[in-house]
């Protein structure tokens, strides 16, 4: 602890109370960096209190009999310790009183019980006030049927030898499943997560899933010998979750004990997830393979964001504070955080009560911005998913959870704050620091412009000049050229079947000879009009036989320049038909390749901004300037690719429609194209590279301001 002065002159206000330990908290020893610590624990409403051993020393003499100034001076006098100054053994008192480990009084007046019943009766309303998408509702007491015999068995043996070996081999098969069919697993994930139907599927696997999930939590606290008292559901966004009450297992001396508690869930999840994986790749297209496809990804993708991810609090939050040797992670966090605040404030921060040195402050101080940006992430991912999802009723309940979760909480922080008497001694100097920090801010996010660039996935493709395409119809009947030969002017590419126009023109031919015998005999019988009929009818005959002629010519199919040969995206086969004006390929010189790709609407701002620059990433340290008078981007957004070699089936960066007309493949989502008419002929066609698009420099809030009214007013907009 940090010293100060010794005495307090609060200190009269309480040196006559006896305080006490509760009879319902648990004590556990837990050791952290090579020290001791006690962990607190009251049972009845499951919060804990983590104190130093010589804390625990005070704690240790609160028998309800024995007053704060005795307690006191027999500390002064044992010698055993520093003596703490009575101010933060004030501060130790009130935060043991506030979490309901000390009692003052030995005996509890009726008046402070009933004040406390009621108090607890109406927590519920408090949560829901606060989070209405996440309440608890307990149902029953599960240790009757943890504490057989045969669950214990059962906990032993997954949580032993046998359970991790089991679980290595179906998490790794189930791995390797999945790599092996990433394409059909992974295909327009988006649009197939959030189909309507699938949606439905969805929230009827989710709390089995979870169901099995709180399962691990309490095997796992039998495995230990401890047991569950609690289970519950829960409503997280409205879809009914299990729950159980572990928190027997702060009680657990051993670190990894409690890791693994923690950590149970998780690892049942990631089983799940693999074996229905291992079943998703056998089962045919239906209603079974989509339960399958809902479990993998509830498995992966919600674990990965929530109970996997240490940024919240839940599981993994937990299982890092275990395996770092950091209780307390987020509060302490937290808690710097706040005194760093108020020291650039100029206001008194009080006695410093954090115990870790100056690496494990950096640490806290990192996690504490860092869950900060993530919970600021998640709060409006929700409200946004259920404004998209829920109508008039989404914007409502959308709202409640950005003012539950952010708005209400730094409120409250904020008015503590402007209300301390702190705050109020030194009113000038935090007025004035508040001042220039805020200038700092908005100098920093609305005045000072910072450079802005764009950077998207592109494809070298062939130019449209570069294309080949057939000027007769027919069956192929050769092929001269194949991928990557090189062909010259007046080089034959491919034939097409001449039979049927043969065929054709021995027709007309025939034709054409009667009809001049006709023509001979109308003459000699001096029938003028018939004369100018025939002759009108030859003159069709000769048109027809020309054009047949020209086709018969076209079957022969020749390269009009030189270059590389490039098969079309259908490859071409002997014996298929070719229609007239169908695209054969390309032949590709250094003159006719451009580069194109599509810029996300989100970019929007910045493409009406203007380029003044433009430079391709080949390669890492290949970069090519190019010219931005060669760019040209529409101005309206379009699902229809700029080329085909774009979409995802052809190896481009951006995803399609599996639903796609099969002459037209369509984007997802609709976006800017972008195409550059400027040959890179040392770069293979259908190479994919980075564009980098740089832009004039402008204000953090002229960029984001546009993006975040549009993002609101799409969903809770007048016209939402």
């Amino acid at each position: 602890m940090a010293r100060s002065q010794l005495h307090s002159e609060d200190w009269y206000r309480v040196s006559a109370l006896c305080p006490r330990l509760r009879p319902q908290v648990d004590v556990a020893l837990h050791e952290y960096r090579s020290e001791p610590w006690y962990v607190l624990t009251d049972k009845s409403s499951g919060r804990t209190f983590r104190v130093q051993a010589e804390d625990f020393d005070i704690l240790r003499r609160f028998d309800g009999k024995t007053r704060v100034d005795k307690i006191w001076n027999d500390i002064a006098w044992s010698r055993k310790r520093d003596l703490p100054p009575q101010d933060e053994f004030l501060e130790l008192l009130s935060r043991l009183y506030e979490a309901g480990i000390v009692a003052i009084d030995a005996m509890p007046r009726a008046a402070q019980l009933a004040k406390g019943q009621v108090e607890k009766s109406r927590e519920w309303i408090t949560r829901f006030l606060k989070s209405p998408v996440s309440q608890k509702v307990p149902l029953w007491n599960p240790s009757n049927v943890l504490e057989t015999e045969l669950m214990t068995r059962f906990a032993h043996f997954i949580f032993g030898m046998p359970g991790l070996i089991l679980w290595v081999l179906v998490v790794f098969g189930g791995a390797l499943t999945a790599l092996s069919h990433w394409t059909p697993l992974t295909a327009n994930l988006g649009d197939r997560a959030l189909d309507p139907g699938n949606l439905l599927i969805m929230a009827c696997v989710y709390p089995v899933v979870k169901l099995i999930h709180e399962l691990g939590h309490a095997l796992a606290v039998r495995r230990y010998g401890g047991t569950v008292t609690q289970v519950g559901v829960m409503f997280l966004v409205f879809v009914p979750m299990p729950y159980v009450d572990a928190s027997q297992a702060n009680a657990f001396r051993s670190h990894e004990s409690r890791a693994l508690v923690t950590a149970a869930g998780i690892l049942a999840e990631f089983a799940i997830a693999a074996f229905a994986m291992l079943l998703w790749a056998e089962a045919e297209p239906g209603l079974w393979r989509a339960v399958l496809f809902n479990i993998i990804l509830i498995c992966t993708v919600s674990t990965l964001f929530f109970n996997g991810n240490p940024l919240l609090r839940f599981d993994a939050y937990f299982v890092l504070s275990d395996l770092t040797r950091t209780p307390g992670l987020g509060t302490r966090g937290q808690a710097l955080m706040g005194r760093v605040f108020k020291q650039t404030l100029g206001i008194d921060p009080g006695a410093d009560m954090e115990t870790g040195g100056t690496t494990e402050r950096v640490w806290l101080l990192i996690y504490a911005v860092a869950s900060g940006i993530y919970r600021f992430i998640i709060v409006f991912t929700i409200a946004f998913g259920l404004a998209d999802m829920l109508g008039i009723a989404g914007q409502f309940l959308g709202v409640w959870v950005i003012i539950g979760g952010l708005v209400w909480p730094n409120m409250k922080t904020f008015r503590t704050l402007v209300t301390s008497p702190e705050t109020k001694k030194r009113k000038w100097t935090v007025m004035r620091r508040a001042a220039a920090i805020t200038c700092v801010i908005v100098g920093l996010v609305a005045v000072i412009p910072l450079p802005l660039r764009t950077t998207v996935p592109a494809v070298i493709v062939p130019s449209p000049n570069a294309a080949v395409f057939s000027r007769a119809e027919g069956f192929i009947e050769e092929m001269d050229v194949t991928d990557g030969t090189l062909v010259s002017v007046g080089d034959q590419l491919m034939l097409l079947d001449r039979d049927v126009l043969r065929t054709e023109i021995f027709a007309l031919e025939a034709r054409r000879l009667s009809t001049e015998a006709r023509f001979r005999a109308a003459q000699n019988e001096n029938e003028i009009s018939l004369v100018d009929a025939i002759e009108t009818e030859l003159a069709a005959i000769a048109d027809g036989m020309a054009q047949l002629q020209e086709q018969l010519d076209a079957v022969e199919v020749k390269s009009e320049r030189a270059g590389q040969w490039m098969m079309s995206m259908n490859p071409l086969e002997l014996g298929m038909m070719i229609t007239r004006g169908q695209q054969l390929g390309w032949i590709i010189s250094e003159g006719n390749r451009r580069i194109v790709a599509q810029v996300p609407q989100s970019k929007g701002f910045a493409i009406q901004s203007g380029v003044t620059g433009v430079s391709v990433l080949i390669s890492s340290g290949d970069i090519r300037e190019l010219d931005e008078a060669v760019l040209m981007i529409r101005g309206d957004a379009s699902r229809v690719l700029p080329d085909p070699l774009l979409a995802d089936r052809m190896g481009g960066p951006v995803m399609t429609d599996l639903e796609s007309p099969e002459d037209q493949l369509l984007a997802l989502k609709p976006a800017f194209n972008l195409i550059i008419e400027e040959a890179i002929a040392d770069v293979s066609i259908g190479s994919v590279v980075q564009l980098k698009l740089a832009h004039p420099p402008t204000s953090l809030f002229n960029r984001y301001w546009p993006r975040i009214i549009s993002a609101l007013g799409a969903r809770f907009g007048p016209g939402a």
